[in-house]
């Protein structure tokens, strides 16, 4: 990693361990209800299914995952903020699911970990499901990122993606970019069309603002 990423790396890292101790305050679950529902149902989730969700933040996905793994199959939630993973811990240990495990890394390095280790200690080829919401709008290497997901990916995986869309300059994107650090025009879901089969989106979230695309892998 050069420097200057590792810096920047390093600085979003702090950021958003200072950040966790609000982030449920400030990003209410209901604000991305309508957008995170409509992205989790286009997984195609049932039981005993495996699901990837990067970034993991402070686990506000898990209740919505359980209402189709119902505690079976695999979640497994990675953030490289130990702060936002220790909100996710808690709320595993309040609704005692079992069926999610937590890494602190770098997205970019997920391949090969969990590839050698969490794919052989599960007996998985791949995930059924890659979940990525709020997250390639900050990430410094997105499109890496999103090749990284889909490798993650078995045959016929499904992969969705929620993030914010906001292509010209305005006041809100300036707020929503103060606050979460990232950029909101990035073209996210147009890279992600032309790198998986059955591609859908929908931009309407949010009052045009976040963006819902899915995929299977080709």
């Amino acid at each position: 990693m050069r420097k200057y990423d590792f810096e920047k790396q390093m600085q979003a890292t702090s950021y958003y361990n200072k950040f966790s101790r609000v982030y449920d305050i400030l990003s209410p679950k209901f604000y991305y209800h309508k957008a995170r529902s409509e992205a989790i149902r286009e997984l195609r989730l049932i039981k005993e299914k495996s699901v990837l969700n990067v970034p993991v933040g402070t686990g506000q996905n898990f209740e919505y995952f359980q209402r189709y793994l119902k505690n079976s199959g695999l979640i497994v939630g990675v953030d490289i903020s130990s702060g936002m993973l220790n909100k996710a811990q808690v709320k595993i240990d309040r609704n005692q699911w079992t069926n999610i495990k937590l890494l602190n890394q770098d997205v970019i390095n997920l391949e090969n970990t969990l590839k050698n280790e969490l794919f052989k200690e599960n007996n998985l080829e791949g995930f059924d499901a890659v979940f990525c919401d709020l997250g390639l709008s900050g990430f410094p290497h997105w499109k890496k990122i999103i090749d990284v997901l889909l490798s993650m990916l078995s045959e016929n995986g499904r992969i969705a993606i929620m993030d914010w869309y906001i292509e010209k300059p305005s006041l809100r994107g300036t707020l929503v970019k103060w606050i979460g650090k990232g950029e909101v025009n990035r073209p996210i879901w147009q890279y992600l069309k032309v790198n998986v089969n059955d591609f859908k989106v929908d931009s309407s979230f949010n009052y045009g603002g976040v963006f819902v695309a899915s995929g299977t892998k080709k």
